[in-house]
């Protein structure tokens, strides 16, 4: 009985160490995992850190760009606000001395001198288009070619077309007009004559001549004028000019009339 207790010791004895080494395995193992897995969970966190403080540095760039903008957009408003002011002024300035006749309206800036139009008359509807002007005074001599004629009195301008500080007729409406213009030249010692033509948009439509004969023969004023119809487009620019050089000057007084008018005949 006393062997085989003592074999029976023996074995649980190699069991009982058996079961501890495996048991001592499985830990190890455990433990050799749960190192790997702290090391990549370290490896991920500092990949998360890296993408963090890029992020926090764009965050910062972008509201360093957004400041910039608004400090632009602000820049802008101002300048803006200014241009506005100043525009305000110059039309204020321009309008300070205004002169109606029906529908006509001429600008004066502040030197009491004509501004010459850059855009068409008007923007509102046109119901009725007629015009009639004259030479205040006779011309200096001798113009030269294509010198433009400015008819500065003005007795109608219904369309507010005409301008008499350019001597330019811009059509407020497009259809089918009639113009007609004279000029008249008085005796002189020179023979004086003078040619005039109508132009659209610088081409010539029509033309009339006049000439006088030396003032000792007796002769008197002379004058001719010429009708022109033609179809004339919306923002056409209309005038008179020389086609010649003149000799002499261009006669305007009680005794004829150097003038230019037209209407619409139709639209």
């Amino acid at each position: 009985m006393s062997y085989v207790h003592c074999l029976m010791l023996i074995i649980f004895s190699v069991v009982s160490g058996s079961e501890e080494n495996s048991w001592r395995e499985e830990i190890e193992k455990r433990l050799s995992y749960l190192e790997e897995s702290n090391i990549h969970l370290q490896k991920q966190n500092e990949e998360l850190k890296a993408i963090v403080l890029d992020a926090q540095h764009q965050n910062k760039l972008l509201k360093s760009e957004l400041e910039d903008l608004g400090e632009r957009v602000n820049k802008c408003e101002g300048l803006n606000h200014r241009q506005s002011v100043k525009t305000e002024r110059v039309l204020q300035k321009m309008k300070s001395k205004v002169k109606a006749n029906d529908d006509s309206v001429t600008v004066y800036n502040g030197r009491n001198q004509p501004v010459p139009r850059i855009v068409p008359p008007d923007s509102y509807p046109v119901s009725a288009v007629a015009l009639y002007m004259y030479m205040s005074q006779s011309s200096a001599h001798n113009l030269s070619v294509h010198h433009l004629i400015v008819y500065d009195l003005v007795l109608i301008n219904k369309g507010n077309g005409y301008n008499k500080g350019d001597g330019i007729f811009i059509a407020p409406v497009t259809g089918v007009y009639a113009f007609h213009f004279s000029v008249c030249v008085i005796p002189g010692s020179e023979s004086p004559w003078a040619t005039l033509e109508l132009t659209r948009n610088g081409n010539a439509i029509g033309s009339t001549f006049e000439e006088s004969t030396n003032s000792g023969t007796g002769s008197k004023y002379h004058c001719s004028s010429t009708l022109v119809i033609f179809d004339v487009d919306v923002g056409d620019h209309n005038f008179i000019r020389t086609n010649q050089p003149t000799r002499g000057p261009i006669y305007n007084g009680g005794a004829g009339r150097t003038s230019f008018s037209g209407w619409l005949l139709f639209r």
